[in-house]
């Protein structure tokens, strides 16, 4: 977390083509059933598979242009800091599409035929097969094993609205949207001004809305309808056209088809349902982990103290996450992490003692650790830094190469660093033995696995497989491999670690997701508004257990303008992260420029920017947070059997509530508790719209008629906050609260 990295935004373009497909079949319509639910109907104007009990298409094709085309491109990737620059130069493209075969079979769908174009040509065939009644696979296969780029498009409605692609930040619906998949940083500013425009200048590291850490090739719509494609190059899915849908993936062949699978439901519900039972679903959280997770650095003595002034003024701490349990490495960026994973005894004397220490107090330790290996700066005169992880894992061939086979060496923000190969056997067992022996062996109870989306372009891997198509798997093996690192420890269910990078199936491996760097502002891309933003489309893909640092991490000094937290900014965040499954704070980059959620003097008089205002009241937020455990502890356990998300973007409770759904900072904790947090400075009153049914506000008692626009009273520390009178959880959310209503 120490160090981040940028990539630049690539615009989206597609091949544009006015011709028709020509069909060699025969103009009448006709129908033919899969099963007894499905069929498929062709005419002259376009195809289509139809759930006749729903009345609903899991896909509909149009002849009237070509719905299939493919393309051989030379990719050029620039690297620097992990700063993709991506330079395609078009070789040939197939962009006339003929049918030439449709074959019929129970279950199955099978189209043959040919693309072609000046200098190309490659049959193809796509393959449609009923796994259910409410459930397609798809898969297309080329025979030109040189055209590396594919286009699909289908049918869309002008109405329909598309929601998920994994995390986002900027957007919860994406109709008329363009967005790319690609794991990488989020950018530092995504279009918020200034400091956009400054980091691009300076290194072109800004981002913009489509940039995020964990992207998911699958959506669902309004439609009730869900798309998920297995591939994991580079892809652009393209929603601008209000009839058609269009994707693109790269480098398609190494992974010899491209493969999605459609669903059809009756809510969205069922859909999210139906894809994590594919993908995966994350596990219950251990009881320790519904208090406050304290992120405090600075060794023994700090850390002591600020658990014990959280703790004395009523804040329920039940975790201390240190991420300088590894040692401390200051850079030009900020306070940064010594990359070589096991305790460092000058912050932290006898470490596992220490650890012990706070587990008697109730408390559970967390550390942090990356997939890399840092070594010494050339460019810092006398850096004394040593690294004998790194001596080992270069020794017995351990590490990532470039091209020529050399291990690659990574310029990060602070210092050159490794990253381990997680396709080479050997040194996955040797990464999990040190999780094993580094981290759970001290006794820690989670940690903070950073990174994951830093894999070079070019770079070569043991297993022999593409970088290109393995660059968004790489964060999705970083999980597993702690998952069972914790497994073969025997530490299943009482660990937790966080990931923020991830694809496909990341679901399937990791305990728990955060939203990663958000600025330390108010900022509508890149601050408090878009954490909440990433927190509702990244339940929709799969990311049940989400949550982000409270406050921000971000922090920028810089003539034009600071980018410091505030007293007011870190307050409101924790109201937000109140109604989230996990309350864990960060100090930020730069911890003496933002103000924290403690008071503390180091023995040199240095002051912390904190107040006892700001510790009493985050305490109060915090028992907010720790009296909904039991309500928690429920979704928690129903996103672990159904994959429903804790934290609930607004379509998937109300789905028909159109009026609700330009409300895209409020959110449902469960289906019962309706926040609408305070995402702007200087806003002492808020406006909230209700949905159907009777809602009651939390802290006046009042009670409203739903379909309305009220406003309500919203001072820090009553974050604005409705029960559904009547919904199924009314009881146990009231019976959650009532202690701190009374009291706060």
């Amino acid at each position: 977390m120490a160090s981040r990295l940028f990539f630049l935004f690539l615009p989206l373009i597609f091949w544009d083509c006015a011709s028709r497909v020509i069909s060699h079949l025969p103009t009448t319509e006709e129908t033919y059933p899969l099963s007894k639910q499905i069929q498929w109907i062709q005419s002259a104007k376009d195809f289509s598979l139809r759930n006749q009990t729903l009345e609903k298409d899991f896909i509909k094709l149009s002849l009237e242009e070509p719905f299939l085309q493919s393309f051989t491109k030379e990719t050029t990737a620039k690297y620097r800091m992990a700063s993709f620059q991506f330079k395609e130069s078009l070789q040939k493209a197939c962009t006339e599409q003929s049918i030439d075969e449709i074959k019929k079979e129970t279950g199955k769908i099978t189209i043959k035929g040919k693309l072609t174009g000046k200098d190309c040509s490659s049959d193809y065939q796509i393959v449609f097969v009923s796994k259910s009644d409410t459930e397609i696979e798809l898969k297309i296969t080329l025979s030109d094993p040189t055209l590396n780029r594919i286009q699909f498009q289908y049918g869309s409605h002008p109405e329909e609205r598309i929601f998920g692609l994994g995390e986002q930040f900027t957007y919860d619906e994406l109709k008329g949207k363009t967005p790319f998949l690609f794991t990488e940083e989020q950018g530092v500013g995504r279009g918020d001004q200034p400091i956009t425009t400054g980091a691009n200048l300076l290194a072109g590291a800004g981002g913009n809305a489509y940039t995020t850490y964990a992207p998911i090739p699958h959506y669902i719509t309004s439609e009730n309808r869900s798309v998920f494609f297995e591939n994991s190059g580079y892809a652009k899915i393209d929603f601008s056209d209000s009839k058609n849908t269009k994707v693109e993936f790269w480098d398609f062949q190494s992974e010899k088809s491209l493969t999605g699978t459609i669903w059809l439901g009756n809510s969205s519900k069922a859909l999210i349902e139906a894809y994590t039972k594919k993908t995966g679903r994350f596990p219950k959280l251990p009881d320790w982990a519904y208090g406050t997770w304290l992120g405090v650095q600075g060794g023994t003595e700090k850390v002591s103290s600020i658990v014990k002034q959280a703790k004395d003024v009523g804040n329920p701490v039940t975790a201390l996450w240190i991420q300088d349990w590894c040692g401390r490495r200051v850079t030009n960026f900020g306070d940064q992490l010594k990359w070589r994973w096991y305790a460092d005894e000058s912050l932290y004397p006898d470490f596992k003692k220490f650890v012990k220490s706070m587990n008697d107090q109730n408390v559970q330790v967390l550390g942090y650790i990356n997939s890399f290996l840092a070594d010494t700066d050339p460019k810092k005169p006398g850096d004394d830094f040593t690294n004998p992880l790194l001596t080992e894992a270069k020794s017995k061939g351990y590490l990532v190469k470039n091209q020529n086979g050399d291990d690659y060496l990574i310029q990060t923000v602070g210092f050159p660093a490794y990253l381990i190969d997680l396709t080479n056997p050997a040194a996955v067992r040797w990464t999990k033995d040190l999780i094993k022996k580094n981290l759970i062996g001290m006794g820690l109870s989670g940690w903070m696995a950073d990174f994951g989306e830093w894999l070079p372009y070019d770079a070569k891997l043991a297993s022999g497989v593409d970088a290109k198509i393995y660059h968004n798997r790489y964060p999705v093996d970083w999980a597993r491999i702690n998952r069972e690192a914790i497994k073969e420890a025997g530490m299943e269910g009482k660990i937790v670690f966080f990931t923020r990078a991830g694809y496909s199936y990341s679901n399937a491996h990791s305990t728990l997701f955060w939203e990663g760097d958000q600025m330390v502002s108010f900022g509508t891309n890149d601050g408090l508004p878009s954490s909440i933003i990433g927190l509702t489309t990244s339940g929709i893909s799969g990311y049940a257990l989400n949550h982000s640092d409270i406050g921000g991490y971000t922090t920028i000094s810089n003539p034009l303008r600071n980018y410091h937290r505030s007293k007011e900014l870190l307050l409101r965040w924790a109201e937000a992260s109140a109604f989230t499954p996990v309350f864990r704070t960060h100090e930020g980059n730069r911890p003496l420029k933002n103000w924290q959620v403690y008071t503390y003097t180091k023995p040199d008089g240095t002051k912390s920017l904190g107040d006892e205002d700001t510790v009493t009241l985050f305490a109060k937020i915090a028992r907010i947070h720790f009296a909904l455990k039991p309500y928690i502890q429920s979704l928690v356990e129903e996103a672990s059997q159904t994959g429903i998300p804790v934290v609930r973007h607004n379509a998937i409770v109300e789905p028909e509530d159109k009026n609700l759904l330009k409300y895209k900072y409020q959110f449902f904790l469960g289906d019962d508790l309706l926040v609408a947090p305070v995402v702007e400075s200087g806003e002492i009153v808020q406006d909230v719209y209700l949905p159907r049914g009777r809602w009651q506000h939390l802290w006046t008692g009042t009670t409203y008629d739903g379909y309305r626009k009220i406003q309500v009273p919203a001072p820090i520390g009553k974050p604005p906050a409705f029960i559904r009178v009547g919904g199924k959880s009314e009881a146990l959310i009231r019976s959650s609260l009532s202690t701190i209503r009374n009291k706060d």
